[in-house]
């Protein structure tokens, strides 16, 4: 049985029926959310299973592993951080990562994957030198958190001879995300409900790395399930995209959206792009759905009431 801590996240609920549909047996953790989406609803009680857990109570976390037989874990539970509360996305993504890991290695646990980010990459700068007022850059908590979360990983691995992969992955979009802090979900909800987007701080050649949920979790389990994988550490990703591109991408499938972003700007990151050739490589993974395919399954699963009262509350 596969553990999935955060089971019933944005990226735990797309993990667990990746997962299920390979006939896996899952155990998904929740904390604060019950809310079982309907593409789960198939599998639950034959292929996936639900546990309360909260990952900072060390007792709670241990006798989940003591009562149900736990082979290997995802380790998906974290949040992305609100302005202001600091403290807590530290405690949860920093702590909670101990928790996990200090629990296995007492369980002897076979892997564990660590979901990163791929905000713990620097951007685009170059130093040849390392002077004292060198800057540890991390843009916000998620980048703070994944960067000690990959390296406690690291240092655990290493000291305790464990079997640790950190998956890197890049921005994610698709059903059930909810932190608001990608342009992409703006466009696609507000189009979905007739509203008009108005991203005036937006510069429509400015973009990310993006990739929808469903390629990320289906790449993670990949990784996860290998026997033996060459690697530690695989970057995730599908690819980069401006503004302007997902705009335009969010037009194809609703031509009556209206969004409006703000001026191109000479002073935009450069574009930061992941190396895929050890996912390509070693896997031979590719994408299933490119943007429009994945703006138009996400389109669908919201108009079809997906984010209301056809969702089943879990105990």
């Amino acid at each position: 049985m596969i553990l999935v801590t955060g089971g019933l996240g944005f990226f735990g609920c797309s993990i667990a029926y990746s997962l299920a549909k390979q006939g896996r047996k899952v155990l998904l953790t929740r904390h604060k959310t019950s809310r079982l989406p309907v593409f789960l609803e198939a599998f639950l009680g034959t292929s996936v299973w639900i546990t309360p857990c909260d990952i900072l109570d060390f007792s709670n976390l241990w006798s989940v592993l003591e009562t149900h037989p736990i082979e290997s874990i995802i380790h998906a539970a974290g949040t992305p951080g609100q302005k202001g509360y600091l403290y807590q996305a530290l405690t949860t993504n920093v702590l909670g990562t101990m928790n996990v890991l200090e629990a296995c290695r007492i369980k002897k646990i076979g892997r564990v994957t660590f979901t990163s980010s791929q905000s713990v990459y620097a951007r685009g700068e170059e130093y040849h030198e390392e002077p004292e007022d060198l800057p540890l850059k991390s843009l916000h908590t998620i980048s703070l958190t994944k960067k000690v979360g990959d390296l406690i990983c690291d240092h655990y691995s290493r000291e305790y001879e464990m079997e640790i992969i950190i998956a890197r992955a890049c921005q994610l979009y698709g059903p059930l995300y909810s932190s608001e802090r990608n342009p992409l979900q703006k466009m696609v909800e507000n189009a979905v409900a007739g509203k008009t987007t108005d991203l005036a701080e937006v510069a429509p050649n400015d973009g990310n790395n993006i990739m929808y949920v469903k390629d990320c979790a289906r790449a993670l389990v990949l990784v996860h399930l290998k026997e033996k994988p060459q690697f530690a550490i695989y970057n995730i990703a599908d690819e980069y995209f401006t503004y302007g591109e997902m705009a335009n991408a969010v037009r194809k499938v609703i031509p009556s959206a209206e969004i409006h972003l703000g001026l191109e700007r000479g002073d935009v990151p450069g574009r930061m792009l992941l190396n895929l050739d050890r996912l390509k490589n070693e896997f031979g993974f590719t994408p299933e759905y490119d943007l429009d395919s994945g703006i138009r399954d996400w389109v669908s699963w919201l108009r079809h009431g997906q984010l209301s009262d056809t969702d089943r509350k879990v105990d």
